[in-house]
């Protein structure tokens, strides 16, 4: 067998603008290029190219994109951006993660998670979640 990762995600949205300023905004991603009306980033810890990539169009449902956060002082300080930004959150203990839940603005859900598996949360998920 073989071994794989995830590479990127590719995206089609509403309003690529509004897409571009979210996900630079608020998950720290950094435009790599641009060409008609498509928007690669990256993340500033990845020499990849792009790791998400963002299309104008229909978009044809929505998605969970998922983003680690590595320390509970980097969890905290997205919680208070997002606050202070105003910008609608839920929070989520999943016992193995702490989750802070937001909406794009094409109503895909974007997950910052604090994988606390080796800091006191559990080992397995079991699909339980509790307000944090």
């Amino acid at each position: 067998m073989y071994t794989t990762r995830l590479a990127y995600v590719h995206l089609t949205v509403r309003h690529l603008e509004a897409a571009v300023t979210f996900y630079t905004r608020f998950l720290d991603l950094q435009l790599s290029e641009r060409f008609g009306k498509t928007a690669l980033l990256v993340s500033s810890e990845n020499d990849a190219h792009f790791e998400l990539a963002l299309s104008e169009g229909t978009p044809s449902g929505s998605v969970v994109l998922g983003f680690a956060i590595l320390s509970e002082e980097d969890f905290r300080a997205a919680q208070d951006f997002v606050r202070l930004e105003g910008v609608p959150f839920r929070l989520e203990d999943r016992g193995i993660a702490w989750v802070l839940g937001l909406q794009d603005p094409d109503g895909n859900t974007v997950e910052l998670f604090l994988d606390r598996r080796a800091s006191g949360g559990r080992a397995f998920w079991r699909g339980e979640s509790a307000p944090l």
